[in-house]
C-alpha cells in the first residue's frame, strides 16, 4: 500500500476514468449500426465520442496543479512504468497523445479559439487519433489501471464489463419498429 492518500485517490480517479474510457469505447465500437440522419444513435455516438474526447483529456493532461496520469508517473515512477510495460502502453507514445490533445483542448473543445473558429476540424486531423489508436490506448490505460489500483490498494478494482453488444439488439427492434 502506498502511504501518500493524494496518491491513493488519484490511482482510484484515474482508474475510474479508465473504466468509464474503455466502456466508451466498447460502446463507440458496437455502434456500427445503419443510422440516416439525426436518431437517437447518432446523437449518442457524437455524446460518447465527446465523453470520451473529455475523460482522455483530463486524465492526460500534464500540469502540475493536476492530479492526472502523470502525477501517478512522477510520484512512482516504477509502479506505474511496471504497470504500462506489463499493459503494452508506451509512455512516450501517450506523450504525444497528451500533447496532440492539448491543440484540441485549447482551440476547439473546451475553448473556442478565436483563429481556430475557422477550421476547427484542422486540430482533430492534427492529431490524427483514429478510432483505432483511441481503442488501443483505452484498453491498455484500463489493464494498466487495473494493475496499478491491485498494487495500491491490495484488492483487485471491482468493475462490471460491457460490451456494446446490445446495441445491435437495439438498432434491430428500432428498425423492427419502423418497418411495422
Amino acid at each position: 500500500m502506498h502511504s501518500d492518500e493524494r496518491f491513493n485517490r488519484t490511482v482510484e480517479r484515474i482508474a475510474s476514468e479508465a473504466f468509464w474510457l474503455r466502456t466508451y469505447q466498447a460502446a463507440i465500437n458496437g455502434m456500427r449500426v445503419e443510422a440516416v440522419g439525426l436518431d437517437f444513435f447518432r446523437v449518442s455516438l457524437n455524446a460518447l465520442k465527446d465523453a470520451r474526447l473529455i475523460r482522455m483529456i483530463r486524465v492526460l493532461e500534464d500540469d502540475s496543479e493536476t492530479a492526472s496520469f502523470w502525477y501517478l508517473l512522477r510520484c512512482n515512477g516504477p509502479l506505474i512504468d511496471r504497470a504500462a510495460r506489463k499493459a503494452g502502453l508506451d509512455l512516450a507514445e501517450l506523450k504525444q497523445i497528451a500533447a496532440r490533445l492539448r491543440g484540441i483542448r485549447n482551440k476547439t473543445f473546451v475553448h473556442i479559439d478565436k483563429d481556430g473558429v475557422f477550421d476547427p476540424q484542422q486540430y482533430y486531423r492534427d492529431a490524427s487519433l483514429t478510432n483505432d489508436k483511441v481503442a488501443k490506448f483505452c484498453d491498455r490505460l484500463w489493464e494498466t489501471m487495473k494493475d496499478v489500483y491491485l498494487s495500491v490498494h491490495g484488492k483487485e478494482l471491482e468493475h462490471d464489463v460491457y460490451s456494446g453488444e446490445d446495441i445491435k439488439v437495439l438498432a434491430r427492434l428500432r428498425d423492427e419498429a419502423e418497418s411495422a
